[in-house]
């Protein structure tokens, strides 16, 4: 039987503070919102209002969660959610890592989304360089904030602490999954833009080297 959109709404609010670190969770509630895509609009603006109201380690699920939505969506070919992650991603990182205290524990996971999300082609470069930069600029804003007022930082108990830590290699192990994704299009095309991307520019020690390698073949072909 199908769902209204009341009760959708409070489905899927359910299923994202459900959410955790595994690609179960992700997926499940991936699924429920692509069965119901008719309802995309409300079920999205679920997803704005719960990184206005829980809890900071929630809010990095949240994140990745939509990593796997726009996945998802590209698969099935309803890229809608695509469209809006997409136009809201300052919003979301803004939610994600915002100017306030205890914030600093996920700048690093928050970057990698955002690395992610590049690699996936799901976002453009504009985009993320834009993102990026607030991202870069926030991380120093609660860096220093933290510092200063280090010892006015909210506590966490001991088992959000240990959920945190849970969590966060359950998401370290996805990433080195990642690493062998190769993301639609041209594969060497791809593979060299990776290449460029990842290679420092020559120096001297490069041209050193370059040279006692042609003094070697030189000497070797006499």
């Amino acid at each position: 039987m199908p769902l209204d959109a009341f009760e959708a709404r409070l489905t899927f609010i359910e299923l994202l503070r459900r959410l955790n670190a595994s690609v179960q969770s992700a997926t499940k509630c991936a699924q429920f919102a692509l069965r119901y895509q008719d309802l995309s609009e409300d079920l999205y603006s679920c997803i704005l209002e719960e990184l206005d109201k829980t809890s900071l380690n929630a809010r990095i699920n949240i994140l990745y969660f939509l990593e796997t939505l726009c996945e998802n969506s590209i698969r099935t070919g309803y890229e809608e959610y695509v469209e809006m992650v997409t136009r809201d991603l300052w919003e979301i990182l803004d939610k994600v890592v915002p100017p306030a205290q205890g914030a600093l524990a996920n700048v690093a996971l928050a970057r990698k989304a955002l690395d992610n999300l590049k690699q996936k082609s799901i976002i453009t470069s504009e985009n993320y360089d834009s993102v990026l930069a607030m991202l870069s600029e926030r991380g120093k804003l609660v860096s220093q904030e933290e510092f200063q007022t280090r010892k006015e930082l909210p506590s966490f108990s001991k088992e959000e602490i240990l959920r945190r830590m849970e969590e966060d290699r359950e998401r370290h192990k996805r990433m080195r999954e990642n690493i062998w994704v190769i993301p639609p299009g041209d594969a060497m095309q791809i593979e060299f833009e990776n290449a460029w991307e990842t290679t420092s520019s020559l120096d001297e020690d490069d041209y050193e080297l370059m040279r006692e390698e042609n003094a070697i073949l030189e000497q070797a072909s006499r």
